[in-house]
């Protein structure tokens, strides 16, 4: 038996969040690099914004990828609410030389919603 072949088109994905009760984004600095890093490895591009317990994330890369990585988003027991705005299939990247980057809240959601 073959191994299943992943789909390779890209997509994608933007979610909003809440942190959970005593998380902010100054205790997140460690865990938002360590998630750069495993995004990079599995071909992931996109942006980050915390402002305050609010998180709003863009997320880009190989359709299987993305839908793991957001489905163990959505059990993190860091992010309380999470809903998801937008789910897209994409021809190119819109932050594909960003890696994961941090940026304010008010320039992503400007950002999401001009894609």
């Amino acid at each position: 038996m073959s191994p299943p072949v992943e789909d390779a088109s890209l997509m994608r994905l933007v979610y909003l969040s809440t942190l959970s009760v005593g998380l902010t984004s100054s205790n997140l600095k460690e865990p938002v690099e360590r998630w750069a890093v495993s995004n990079k490895r599995h071909d992931i591009t996109g942006v980050l914004a915390l402002d305050g317990e609010r998180v709003c994330q863009i997320l880009e890369g190989p359709h299987l990828a993305v839908q793991t990585l957001f489905q163990a988003i959505k059990v993190d027991p860091r992010h309380i609410g999470v809903t998801e705005l937008s789910i897209e299939q994409i021809d190119a990247r819109h932050f594909g030389q960003w890696g994961m980057v941090r940026r304010q809240m008010v320039d992503i959601v400007s950002l999401a919603f001009s894609l």
